[in-house]
């Protein structure tokens, strides 16, 4: 399925397998996020939206893997590449005539949501209002936040582009400015690149029946631990994490919703893995707060003081050198430096990285950070001005001295209320 959309195998995957929860989250990840195959099949919004969501969001960070990939995302049906000569276009939209005012609406969404810090307003939220239905909104939005993952998790890992991806984004997009970067640099990757294999991108019907029933089979067995229903799935979130993220309750699709389950529940706070999940939790706090999330700081600062962790831990994981375990001084390291845009590892932390933890162990390390990069995207488009009940109660004991905010935000409502009204003017 990745091939027939992509055009490639990426790479990337290969370093999934070397721990392969994270492989499962991969597999589960892009199909929901990417409403698959629903907008496939022309019942979301267009797969030319969708690749240029993607590919815009993924420019802005500076992610040239992404970028390269993004541009050429194609549909399960038709294949790889039907949005380049579109795509090619949009770092300068008012230069042609190919974009819609709902496109650059969405070009300017997917600019702004990818910038650290963010770059959301309520013009955003209007314009997107204005040109899309909700169900539409939700589609854009979440392409957006799976290129958070995607982004954080590439540029963490510097993977190097595949053969066929850096020579079609050569050809469509070096003349609007993309370059590869640390994606591909000759003198280190020359070799490797060359020895990619030349892939046929096509699926005949055959191929696409079995790909599809895979798909579903594989979908069913990596979640089988997280419940399908809304009610039952929100009973689950709170025996697990004492309370329902906003976040879930507000997205209307169940898949993505379990989705999001999965990741908090058996890859941050599970045991699934060699982490310990109070690291990860702390780590997703450094992250959240250094993002200046104040809902995701708060949420994973009560979950990791839940797990055990002293108030104490997370303020010192805010400062770099100031705890003493020096295994979970490189992983706070990590989550520090993954709140940058791009995302760039200094030698000491890989060094610190590779000698405190397994190749297994780091890549549950990157599949925590990459978590928050993508909640945090979604999070700024649609804020909250409350916490949950069980997070509100933990930030009235503890917030004053972790450096929590009373309120996670005040436009919340205000920004609900606003896109509500332009929608229905629209209409």
């Amino acid at each position: 399925m990745v091939r027939q959309i992509l055009g490639v195998v990426p790479r990337v995957m290969s370093y999934f397998e070397i721990w392969p929860p994270a492989f499962t989250t991969y597999s589960v990840l892009v199909p929901a996020f990417m409403d698959i195959p629903r907008c496939d099949l022309g019942r979301g919004i267009s797969p030319d939206l969708r690749s240029l969501v993607a590919y815009v969001s993924s420019r802005s960070f500076g992610c040239g893997y992404c970028s390269a990939h993004a541009a050429g995302i194609g549909t399960m049906f038709r294949g790889a590449g039907g949005s380049l000569e579109r795509n090619r276009e949009a770092m300068n939209p008012q230069a042609c005539n190919l974009f819609s005012p709902a496109d650059q609406a969405a070009i300017d969404f997917a600019n702004a949501i990818a910038e650290v810090p963010t770059g959301i307003r309520e013009e955003h939220r209007i314009a997107i209002a204005k040109h899309y239905s909700e169900d539409h909104e939700e589609s854009i939005v979440l392409s957006a936040t799976l290129m958070g993952f995607l982004n954080c998790c590439i540029d963490v890992l510097g993977m190097v582009l595949e053969r066929r991806m850096l020579h079609q984004a050569e050809q469509y997009l070096s003349g609007s400015g993309w370059e590869a970067g640390n994606k591909y640099e000759e003198e280190y990757d020359r070799e490797l690149v060359e020895a990619d294999p030349d892939e046929d991108t096509k699926l005949g019907p055959l191929g696409m029946a079995r790909s599809m029933v895979g798909l579903i089979a594989f979908d069913r067995k990596a979640l089988a631990n997280i419940e399908g229903r809304p009610a039952k799935l929100e009973a689950q979130l709170h025996k697990e994490l004492g309370f329902v993220p906003s976040y879930i309750r507000r997205t209307s699709r169940v898949p993505v919703k379990r989705v999001w389950a999965h990741m908090l529940i058996e890859r941050i706070c599970g045991t699934n893995g060699s982490v310990d999940p109070r690291h990860k939790l702390i780590m997703s706090f450094v992250a959240a707060k250094l993002f200046d999330d104040r809902l995701l700081a708060a949420q994973f600062a009560h979950l990791a003081v839940r797990a055990g962790a002293d108030p104490k831990e997370l303020r010192a994981a805010l400062i770099t050198g100031r705890c003493e375990d020096p295994r979970a001084e490189a992983g706070y390291a990590l989550a520090r430096a993954s709140t940058r845009a791009p995302v760039t590892l200094q030698l000491q932390l890989i060094e610190a990285l590779m000698e405190h933890y397994t190749p297994a162990e780091i890549m549950e390390l990157v599949v925590v950070v990459s978590v928050i990069s993508m909640l945090r995207r979604y999070s700024a488009f649609y804020p909250e001005d409350r916490y949950e009940d069980a997070v509100a109660n933990f930030v009235a004991e503890h917030g004053q001295h972790i450096g929590l905010s009373t309120k996670p935000g005040q436009t919340g409502r205000s920004w609900d209320e606003i896109a509500f009204k332009h929608r229905l003017s629209a209409a």
